[in-house]
C-alpha cells in the first residue's frame, strides 16, 4: 500500500474536540505500563506515533492533565477523554486511534512495559520492550509497520 487516504476524521466521546489527522503514522503502539491502564481504564494504551505537524484541533480546546509535568496529556475539558499526548520538544505524538472514525485497523507493532501487563493483555506486537524502547529501538519497528503493518482498508 502506498497511500493512508488522508485526512481522517477524529473526535473525542462526546464530540466537542475534532481533529483532523493529516500525516500518516510512523509505528503503532501499546503501552502495558500501569498509568495508562488507570488513564484507559483497559489493559494498556493503544497510540499512533505520528508527526507533531500532522495533526491540529480544528474544534473545542484540549486541555493538560496527567500526573508528569514534562508530559502533556491532552483531555476533552467535557467528556475528560484521552486524546493524545505531547512531549515538548519531541517531533512526533502520541495519538489515541479510539478517536478514528474507524480505528478498526489498528494493532500495535510496538508494546511496551510488559512487565506490567494486567493477565488477559496479549496484543501480538512484532517488538516487546520489558521497559520503554530505546530510541534506537524505533528505526526496525517503524520499518516494519512501513512494510507489513496494520493499515485501514482503502475506501
Amino acid at each position: 500500500m502506498d497511500t493512508w487516504q488522508l485526512p481522517w476524521s477524529a473526535s473525542c466521546l462526546c464530540g466537542q474536540v475534532k481533529r483532523p489527522v493529516t500525516k500518516a503514522p510512523v509505528v503503532s503502539m501499546a503501552c502495558h505500563c500501569t498509568d495508562c491502564q488507570k488513564l484507559t481504564s483497559g489493559p494498556y494504551s493503544l497510540c499512533l506515533l505520528l508527526p507533531a505537524d500532522g495533526f491540529e484541533v480544528i474544534e473545542g480546546a484540549p486541555v493538560t492533565g496527567g500526573l508528569h509535568a514534562e508530559i502533556q496529556q491532552k483531555f476533552c475539558p467535557h467528556c475528560k477523554n484521552w486524546l493524545f499526548t505531547r512531549m515538548p520538544g519531541f517531533a512526533f505524538m502520541n495519538f489515541r486511534p479510539g478517536m478514528l472514525e474507524d480505528a478498526g485497523w489498528a494493532r500495535p507493532v510496538i508494546e511496551t512495559m510488559t512487565r506490567e501487563p494486567l493477565p488477559c493483555a496479549t496484543t501480538g506486537a512484532e517488538f516487546s520492550y520489558d521497559g520503554f524502547a530505546a530510541p534506537e529501538d524505533y528505526g526496525p519497528a517503524m520499518a516494519a509497520f512501513a512494510g507489513h503493518g496494520a493499515w485501514p482498508p482503502a475506501p
